[in-house]
């Protein structure tokens, strides 16, 4: 019977182990593991990788016949984010689905980049065949990656910071930002002034985003981008960061977060300020889906977080079943509106689950 098991956050125990696993070279790391020579390649963070749309992988790869009762180690950033929430859960469906054993275990906030990486280190020295992680940075996890490699085991990364793993499913970050940017364009013919409230610091897919929607702006010709200011993915500081945007530019017209947590946050904002503002964000979570349909935010930029997890699993067990899985399995960046929300999400705010089958 598959066991799915989730595990509360695990705080560090030694601030030291950390330190000394942070600082050994990979051969020192390494020699926790099995020194495995290993049939998987590490390689799905380089440009110009051969990709697969996420939705096409079972079409393409065709069925695949499981032999074993496989474990599996999701390694995700936070689950306090309904984003990763989601994906908790579409791993969960896979695991269910393809008889696998999976536990999944996350740090306690999106900013725990210590903590995610004893988490990990926990994990390499519990027999996984296979490891699907969304590190919190494209560096805080490479003592762990690197004993996950000597094992020989394939590595699935999900949704954020690119790292050298087997194969990468998520979406293009840079198109999130770019898609906000060309709804802007669309509602503003005539052109308006917009502004964009930053993700975290050294977060890989808050520095694509950022690219893209300044990238988005500047191709659109009729937007100007007035602020660009940090919200460190929290609402509170997004309410306040909006708040600014909003007394310094009052004509303002557009504001894109960087995630829907801090969509929700400026959506507040726009609303105390009276102001007719349109407000993007981006994941498709439960609050922000909500939100679209009431009319309080414009849209949300969603990879469809349930399907990411989902095809993170099962990406995972086609690799350990030996089929070839492309080095990039891409999750949509699909703009949900309000004419378009009942065709990919349930009254709950929850993603279609049979939207691909």
């Amino acid at each position: 019977m598959t066991r799915i098991k989730r595990i509360l956050p695990v705080l560090a125990s030694s601030a030291l182990l950390v330190l000394v696993s942070a600082c050994s070279s990979a051969s020192d790391v390494a020699s926790g593991g099995s020194d495995k020579a290993s049939d998987y390649s590490y390689t799905s963070d380089q440009d110009g990788v051969d990709q697969l749309d996420g939705e096409a992988m079972a079409s393409t790869l065709g069925k695949v016949e499981v032999g074993e009762e496989y474990r599996v180690a999701v390694i995700l950033k936070a689950l306090t984010n309904q984003y990763w929430q989601g994906i908790e859960k579409g791993a969960e469906a896979a695991a269910e689905h393809f008889g696998v054993d999976v536990t999944v275990q996350a740090a306690s906030s999106e900013s725990a980049q210590t903590e995610q990486l004893t988490i990990a280190q926990t994990l390499t020295g519990q027999d996984f065949d296979a490891y699907v992680v969304a590190p919190e940075s494209t560096s805080n996890l490479t003592p762990a990656l690197r004993t996950m490699q000597s094992q020989g085991a394939p590595i699935v990364n999900v949704d954020d910071a690119r790292i050298a793993a087997t194969t990468y499913v998520g979406p293009n970050h840079e198109s999130n930002g770019i898609q906000a940017a060309e709804e802007f364009a669309k509602l503003f013919p005539q052109g308006a002034k917009v502004a964009q409230v930053e993700g975290q610091a050294g977060s890989s897919a808050a520095t694509l985003r950022i690219k893209g929607f300044k990238d988005g702006v500047e191709k659109a010709g009729n937007l100007e981008l007035v602020a660009s200011v940090p919200g460190d993915w929290d609402p509170d500081k997004a309410f306040s960061a909006a708040q600014q945007i909003i007394q310094q530019h009052p004509d303002v017209k557009g504001i894109y977060a960087n995630n829907d947590t801090m969509a929700v946050g400026v959506a507040k904002a726009v609303a105390a300020s009276g102001k007719q503002i349109a407000v993007v964000g981006t994941d498709g979570v439960p609050e922000a889906i909500a939100g679209v349909r009431k009319g309080t935010m414009t849209a949300t930029v969603s990879p469809l977080p349930y399907w990411e997890g989902y095809w993170a699993v099962e990406a995972a067990v086609r690799l350990l079943e030996g089929q070839e899985v492309a080095p990039w399995v891409v999750a949509p960046a699909q703009l949900i509106t309000a004419e378009n929300v009942d065709s990919f999400y349930d009254a709950d705010g929850q993603v279609l689950t049979d939207l691909f089958e």
